[in-house]
């Protein structure tokens, strides 16, 4: 009889180990997928839209939109793009941090982008592009995270780890 309790002690030791272990798998899947979620947060948080200004002349009146939706800047912005009707490349615009808030950068005659203005501090009129032509505008945009990482965002708005240029 009680070589039969010692068996049956076994088998539920045995038993309570194997749920023990899938509960743990279960866990750490979890505490992974949180810990991507939060290295990704802040780069989610910045998207590049290409804009007009109505309301300036025809050299400054195409614009880059950039929006930093987290509490700390985003480093080495790069943004590539295009003219809206895909005839040329636009200088590259590089910023060397961008922080959280609302933007525009106009274009400029002499220097290709003007200064970064807060949208938040300004009336001018901002038209996104956001459909037709105007979403292929951004062409591709670099940046590093407060916490260094780099990402690129495809098309201005698809988030992607950042691959690093080849030779």
């Amino acid at each position: 009889m009680s070589a039969i309790g010692g068996v049956l002690a076994v088998v539920a030791a045995l038993v309570a180990w194997r749920v023990s272990q899938r509960l743990l798998a279960v866990e750490q899947e979890r505490d992974e997928r949180r810990n991507a979620e939060a290295v990704r947060e802040q780069a989610e948080l910045v998207y590049v839209l290409g804009a007009m200004l109505p309301d300036r002349n025809d050299d400054e009146r195409w614009a880059i939109a950039l929006y930093n939706g987290s509490t700390k800047p985003v480093f080495d912005v790069l943004v590539e793009s295009q003219r809206l009707d895909g005839s040329a490349t636009n200088a590259p615009l590089k910023l060397g941090a961008l922080p959280p808030g609302r933007f525009v950068v106009p274009g400029h005659p002499k220097y290709h982008w003007g200064n970064l203005l807060d949208l938040d501090r300004t009336d001018e009129q901002v038209d996104y592009l956001i459909k037709g032509k105007g979403t292929t505008m951004i062409q591709r945009v670099r940046f590093c995270d407060a916490a260094r990482r780099e990402w690129e965002l495809e098309n201005g708005t698809r988030l992607i780890p950042s691959a690093p240029d080849g030779p």
